[in-house]
C-alpha cells in the first residue's frame, strides 16, 4: 500500500505548473515604414529591405580602415567582453536551476568522542563505559518532488535569462559599430576641416604679403594691412581646437578598440597627400522598413526575453503556496570501533517521505506573488518601450538623411558662389575699384561654407550610421 501511494505521488509530480504560461504579446507594426526615405534619390546606402545588408552595413563604406577598426573593436572591446561573460554567468545559474530540480545525494563521514558525566541522576548504566567512540559513513539523498512546476519554472526563467544575456551580447554588438563608425567618421570630418582651415591660413598668408607689398608702395593705407594680419591670426586660432577635437576623438577609438595610447596611430594616418575624404555608402536605399526588420533588433528580442523569464518567475513565487513532497533517505555504517565497521551488523538505514505545508506567513508569500506580477508589468512596459523607440529611431534616421541631404545640396552650391564671389572681389581690388574688405568678406564666406559643408557631409554619413543601428544591423540574421 505504501508503495502504491509512493507511485501515485511520483505520477502526480510534473502534471501541475502554477502560475501563467507565458505568450508573447501582440505588438502591432506597420508593414511598411516609409519616414522620410522618399525624398532621396537612391544614391545611399544599402538596399534596407535586404537582412543580409545589414549584417556588414558597414562594407557599404568602401573603407577598409573603418572594416579593421570595427573587427578590433568587436575582437577586444571590453564593454562586449562583460556581455559574453554575463552569458556565461546565465548559462551557469541554468544549470543551477536545472541540478536542483533533481535529486540530491551527499556522502557524510564522522567520527565523535564522547564522555559521559557520572554525577548525574542516573549516572552509568552497569557495564557501560564511561567514554565512547563512535564512527559513522554513509550516503544522504533528498528529493523535492515538483508537484506544482516550481522546479520547471524557475529552469523556464533561467533558460529565458540565458537567451535575454545571448541577446545582449548582439545588442552590444549593434551599438558598437555604430559607435566606431560614427567616431570615424567625426575623425575624417575633423580631419578634413583641418585641411581647410590650413589651407585658408596659408591664402590668408599670402594675402598678408600681397597687401605689404602693396602697402610699401603706398598703394593701400596701413588699414589694410592690419585688417589682412587680423583674419590671418584669426584663422591660425582655429587649427589647435580642430587638433584637439581630433585627438578627442582618437582617444575615443583607442578606447573602443581597447588598445594603449597612440596604438592606431598606423592605422589612421592617412595614405596620400590629398584632400581627406568622408566615406558615403554606396549602393541602394530602400524606402520602405520591413516590421520584422525592426523584430530583429536584439535589444528588442532582449527584452522580450526577459518578459519571458519574469513570467516564469510568477509560477516560482506561486508555488510556494503548496505543500511541498520530499523523499529523504540515508543509509550507511556506525560502529564504535573502526574494525567492525563496515559489516552487516553495523548497517543503518532511514527512509521517508517529508511534507511541509504553510501554514501561516504573515501575507509575505501572496505579497512576492504580487511583487513577481508588477515585475512582469515592468518587463512588459519595457519591451512595448523598445519597440516604440526602434520606430521613432528609424524615423528620426530616416529623416536626419533626408533633411542632411537637401542640407549638402545647398552648402555644395554655396560653396560654388562663394568662390565666384571671392575671384570678383579681388579681381576688383586690384584694379582698385574695391576695398580689402569685400576680399576678407568673401574669404571668410568662402571658409565658412567650406566648412558647413564638410560638417554637412559627415552628418549625412552619421545619420545612415544611425539608420543602420536603429534596425538592428549588425549582427548574423540567424
Amino acid at each position: 500500500m505504501k508503495f502504491h501511494t509512493l507511485l501515485i505521488c511520483l505520477s502526480a509530480a510534473g502534471c501541475t505548473t502554477v502560475g501563467p504560461d507565458y505568450e508573447k504579446p501582440e505588438i502591432h507594426l506597420p508593414e511598411a515604414h516609409r519616414a522620410s526615405l522618399e525624398t532621396l534619390d537612391g544614391t545611399y546606402g544599402n538596399d534596407l529591405s535586404d537582412p543580409l545588408a545589414l549584417e556588414s552595413w558597414w562594407a557599404a563604406f568602401g573603407d577598409p580602415v573603418l572594416t579593421n577598426l570595427i573587427d578590433m573593436a568587436v575582437l577586444q572591446n571590453y564593454d562586449l567582453g562583460q556581455a559574453m561573460a554575463r552569458v556565461l554567468e546565465a548559462e551557469a545559474r541554468l544549470g543551477v536551476s536545472r541540478g536542483t530540480g533533481g535529486p540530491r545525494v551527499d556522502g557524510s563521514g564522522a567520527y565523535r568522542r564522547s564522555g559521559i558525566s557520572e554525577n548525574t541522576q542516573f549516572g552509568l548504566f552497569p557495564g557501560q563505559a564511561r567514554e565512547s567512540d563512535d564512527h559513522t559513513v554513509g550516503v544522504n539523498a533528498a528529493w523535492e518532488l515538483d508537484l506544482w512546476g516550481k522546479a520547471r519554472r524557475s529552469i523556464e526563467a533561467a533558460e529565458a535569462d540565458l537567451a535575454a544575456g545571448v541577446e545582449g551580447v548582439w545588442a552590444v554588438r549593434v551599438s558598437l559599430a555604430a559607435q566606431v563608425a560614427d567616431a570615424y567618421l567625426r575623425l575624417r570630418e575633423t580631419e578634413r576641416r583641418s585641411q581647410i582651415a590650413a589651407s585658408n591660413v596659408e591664402v590668408l598668408l599670402r594675402g598678408v604679403e600681397t597687401t605689404q607689398a602693396r602697402f610699401d608702395a603706398g598703394l593701400v593705407q596701413e588699414l589694410d594691412l592690419l585688417r589682412a594680419r587680423t583674419d590671418l591670426e584669426t584663422a591660425r586660432a582655429v587649427l589647435p581646437s580642430l587638433q584637439r577635437i581630433q585627438q578627442a576623438v582618437i582617444t575615443e577609438l583607442c578606447l573602443l578598440a581597447a588598445v594603449e595610447p597612440g596604438a592606431l596611430d598606423g592605422l589612421l594616418k592617412k595614405r596620400d597627400e590629398g584632400a581627406v575624404q568622408i566615406p558615403n555608402p554606396r549602393g541602394r536605399l530602400g524606402t520602405q522598413v520591413p516590421g520584422d526588420l525592426l523584430r530583429r533588433r536584439p535589444d528588442v528580442r532582449q527584452a522580450e526575453r526577459q518578459l519571458a523569464a519574469q513570467t516564469a518567475r510568477v509560477g516560482v513565487a506561486t508555488a510556494e503556496l503548496y505543500p511541498s513532497l520530499s523523499l529523504i533517505g540515508s543509509v550507511g555504517f556506525q560502529a564504535e570501533k573502526t574494525s567492525n565497521l563496515i559489516e552487516d551488523t553495523s548497517f543503518v538505514y532511514g527512509v521517508g517521505p517529508g511534507v511541509t505545508l504553510p501554514l501561516f506567513s504573515g501575507g509575505a508569500l501572496r505579497a512576492n506573488i504580487a511583487g513577481a506580477d508588477a515585475r512582469v508589468e515592468q518587463a512588459l512596459l519595457v519591451y512595448k518601450s523598445s519597440v516604440l523607440s526602434a520606430l521613432h529611431e528609424v524615423d528620426m534616421a530616416a529623416t536626419s538623411i533626408s533633411l542632411e541631404s537637401v542640407r549638402l545640396g545647398a552648402l555644395q552650391a554655396a560653396v560654388t558662389q562663394a568662390n565666384e564671389s571671392l575671384s570678383r572681389s579681388q579681381a576688383l581690388y586690384r584694379e582698385g575699384l574695391a576695398s580689402i574688405d569685400a576680399v576678407l568678406d568673401s574669404r571668410r564666406a568662402l571658409f565658412l561654407v567650406q566648412d558647413q559643408s564638410t560638417i554637412a557631409r559627415s552628418a549625412l554619413a552619421r545619420a545612415h550610421v544611425d539608420l543602420y543601428r536603429a534596425l538592428g544591423g549588425g549582427w548574423p540574421v540567424d
